[in-house]
């Protein structure tokens, strides 16, 4: 017995004295991102890297932050990134019909609830209809805000109103700076953004994007790749989107250890009461990878919107969306 222990002293000590294997590599994977602030946006890639999500899936994650719509199609086109989150789908289908290298891999938004649209808290602007004839900001050309503002627009036809102007002006941050100095009257938000002005009562919310009744059940926003990149590292994309789908589970599931990710990943300078308001106005279905909602709602759109001069055919759609990488 003595001698058996010895041995295995021995044997650990030799084990002991080996080198180390070395780590597993990673995939290097760039992935274009809108803002770094929102929840889908930015909190998955600060949640999934602190829980090990992205590792775990053998991947090396950056983010590069582009300002959504065309400039998210140009990133992806150009080979500067490989794969784009909330893109506009005005944006991706415009881009395919003009001949674009781009395919969808997976709806990224249906509906618009994490949307807001707001004004100065002393304006007389209070609901949606007070913003006839008004300028309403969205962010930039095919762009999901800009989809929302075009149906909001839509919505307000019937009711024989001065028709709103839709004008684009770029990063939210720049928005509410246009907004300040009265550049326009109303512009669009997404929570956690201005949470604390509202509570504070320095802006006050006119509508939100639920309000808006054509883009319930219409996928806005979508996440795309060039094609080729996709066919060379099909493993990686599906590694990407299993982290992905785990993260925003994860979200949904645990609210309140996601809300302390929320505020100190992104010092966020909020209560973890208002931050778990603004994991509210998000749910798990309105996040889901598949399927794409909408589609000949949307297309119809683009057409009227100059963003397609017809619509695609079954072909052309097959062509651009291929949902077999997602969970």
């Amino acid at each position: 017995m003595r001698g058996r222990w010895l041995g295995m002293a021995v044997l650990l000590a030799v084990l002991a004295g080996l080198p180390k294997a070395p780590a597993l590599a990673q995939t290097k994977l760039t992935v274009a991102s809108p803002h770094a602030l929102l929840l889908d946006t930015g909190l998955i890639f600060l949640v999934a890297k602190e829980k090990g999500f992205f590792k775990e899936a053998g991947l090396d994650v950056e983010t590069v932050i582009v300002a959504g719509g065309g400039e998210n199609v140009q990133a992806v086109v150009s080979g500067s990134i490989q794969i784009a989150l909330a893109t506009g789908f005005f944006s991706v289908l415009s881009a395919f019909q003009k001949g674009a290298p781009v395919k969808i891999l997976a709806a990224e938004m249906t509906g618009a609830s994490d949307l807001y649209w707001y004004a100065m808290a002393n304006s007389p602007y209070r609901k949606m209809e007070d913003l006839a004839g008004k300028r309403v900001a969205f962010s930039n050309p095919g762009s999901s805000s800009h989809q929302a503002v075009l149906a909001m627009v839509e919505q307000l036809k019937p009711k024989r109103l001065p028709a709103p102007q839709p004008v684009a002006l770029g990063r939210i941050p720049d928005i509410f700076t246009a907004i300040k100095t009265g550049q326009a009257e109303a512009g669009f938000a997404a929570v956690p953004f201005f949470m604390d002005r509202i509570e504070k009562g320095e802006i006050q919310i006119v509508f939100k994007g639920d309000e808006i009744e054509k883009l319930r059940d219409v996928t806005l926003r979508v996440t795309f790749a060039r094609p080729d990149w996709v066919e060379k590292n099909p493993e990686t994309v599906r590694a990407f989107f299993k982290a992905y789908h785990k993260t925003l589970d994860f979200i949904f599931e645990h609210r309140q250890e996601t809300a302390k990710i929320w505020i100190r990943q992104a010092k966020l300078d909020l209560s973890e009461a208002t931050v778990l308001k603004a994991i509210d106005f998000y749910t798990r279905s309105a996040v889901a990878f598949k399927p794409i909602k909408g589609i000949p709602a949307t297309m119809e759109d683009a057409i009227k919107f100059n963003f397609l001069k017809q619509p695609l055919t079954q072909a052309e759609l097959e062509k651009l969306i291929d949902l077999r990488y997602v969970p």
